[in-house]
């Protein structure tokens, strides 16, 4: 049982609020306490993506200004999974196709210490589970640190053994905790200051329990805590983060310096019952390459539609609202980019929703297209995004830019592929992808082509909430 990551999705649910507004996440003592990635100076995102026949693979992880080595662990941490996952994957099996997702969130952010905890789901055939994995950056030393770390030598693993096995009950097997790194690997706290031990699926108990946590009150964990342990419970717990881990508040690498988003916005809607129209489509953003993409559709005039990953955009609310402002259109790509034929209705929603609160949150206005990811829908996708008054939109033109980083060989795929009507699939996480850009517009122009948006190109088609569009 999926319970971990889809859990967080369904506790960040809630009602949105206006432009600027945060959603609170419903309360619950097992749930880690995670600080808004917005609030970071300079945070950014690295992602991997692969989506063939064969397997399904995301993963992102963040990258932030002045710990580099915690960079590197964590994308060695996902490594370790996606290896033998790429491994026990190369030929194509019958059934439904593997998965592997590693999404991640930040349980403190403040001072000289920051908590990434990583979330690994994978999926095939008949098996399923999740792990779980929280690593810690030391900025006074430059350390990255294990969950185990925030205990004391000598007797802190031990204790928090002892106190775990009897607060375990029915959920797991106390003679399974054993005091060692490799159990404790994801240690973390909640909102009012408990801390939250969490095991991966198999741990001490059949992955068939889903996600296992237990809560321990501060009176009960705090005497096991090490230095650096009593250091990341006060950065949890910092009203705001005030991270300057290389000595400045370093900008997003992502926003572009000057742009006045309101005052190029493109000309009116395009008629494309009349005009040769092809929409340009970018999935997986905001990624590091998104503002150079924004300022080359900003020069050319050219509208596109973004379906965005609710975990980037939470983290990229500034390119949010410059997309909105510039005329561009916003679509859901759901908050985790988790494959929703395998989820139930709850969990099809939650992810949904999610995403939709951070847009509309950012801009204003909530998405009404979302885009499956893999393209993999089902009649449980279509029943909760036809109750949420949302189009699924599929694609008729896949570049494989994430296959192919080489922006020629994007460009020539999407001008070849192009027909009057075409729905163009690429991934704005690409730095090739949007080096190919400007060739594409070019070249597609001078065939006559207008750039417009998925809702202007399906304007003159009656395509019912639930429904779906693009598809080759």
């Amino acid at each position: 049982m999926l319970v971990s990551g889809l859990a967080s999705a369904a506790l960040l649910a809630g009602c949105g609020g206006g432009p600027g507004q945060r959603v609170r996440p419903v309360a619950d003592s097992t749930a880690v306490h995670v600080v808004d990635p917005g609030t970071v100076p300079g945070l950014s995102v690295a992602t991997r993506n692969e989506q063939d026949g064969r397997r399904h693979l995301y993963a992102a992880w963040p990258r932030i200004p002045g710990a580099d080595r915690l960079t590197a662990a964590l994308a060695a941490a996902a490594d370790e999974r996606i290896r033998p996952f790429l491994a026990d994957t190369g030929d194509r099996t019958p059934g439904a196709v593997p998965e592997l997702n590693v999404q991640w969130s930040l349980a403190a952010a403040s001072g000289d210490v920051v908590g990434v905890r990583l979330v690994f789901a994978e999926s095939a055939g008949a098996s399923a589970g999740e792990a779980r994995r929280t690593l810690w950056y030391d900025g006074r030393t430059g350390e990255v640190r294990p969950s185990a770390d925030l205990l004391r030598a000598g007797g802190g693993l031990a204790g928090l053994a002892e106190r775990v096995r009897a607060r375990l009950g029915g959920k797991g097997d106390p003679a399974r905790v054993t005091a060692g790194a490799d159990t404790f690997s994801s240690l973390g706290f909640n909102d009012v200051g408990d801390m939250v031990v969490e095991f991966s699926d198999n741990t001490v108990a059949p992955g068939s329990s889903g996600r296992v946590a237990v809560v321990l009150e501060r009176a009960d964990y705090e005497p096991l805590l090490s230095e650096f342990g009593r250091r990341a419970y006060a950065a949890a717990m910092a009203p705001r983060p005030r991270l300057a881990l290389d000595g400045s508040a370093t900008p997003s690498p992502t926003a572009t310096p000057g742009a006045t988003p309101d005052a190029t916005v493109p000309p009116g809607r395009t008629d494309c019952a009349t005009a040769k129209c092809v929409a340009l489509t970018f999935d997986d953003g905001p990624g590091p390459a998104t503002g150079r993409l924004l300022d080359t559709l900003r020069d050319a005039r050219a509208r596109a539609t973004f379906f965005v990953v609710g975990t980037n955009a939470d983290a990229h609310a500034d390119l949010l609202r410059r997309e909105h402002a510039e005329g561009h259109e916003i679509g859901n790509h759901t908050q985790s980019h988790r494959d929703l034929s395998r989820l139930t209705a709850v969990q099809v929603n939650s992810d949904v929703q999610r995403t939709q609160e951070i847009v509309r949150s950012a801009t204003g206005t909530a998405p009404t297209l979302m885009r499956p990811p893999y393209g993999a829908t089902n009649g449980t996708v279509a029943g909760v995004t036809r109750s949420l008054g949302l189009r699924q939109v599929l694609w008729s033109v896949d570049t494989n830019d994430w296959r192919d980083r080489d922006a020629k060989v994007v460009a020539d795929r999407a001008v070849r592929r192009a027909r009057p009507g075409a729905v163009i699939l690429m991934h704005d996480i690409h730095r090739t992808t949007v080096d190919a850009v400007p060739e594409i517009l070019e070249r597609l122009a001078a065939k006559g082509y207008t750039f417009v948006t998925v809702s202007e190109l399906m304007a003159n088609r009656k395509v019912p909430p639930g429904g779906r569009f693009g598809g080759a």
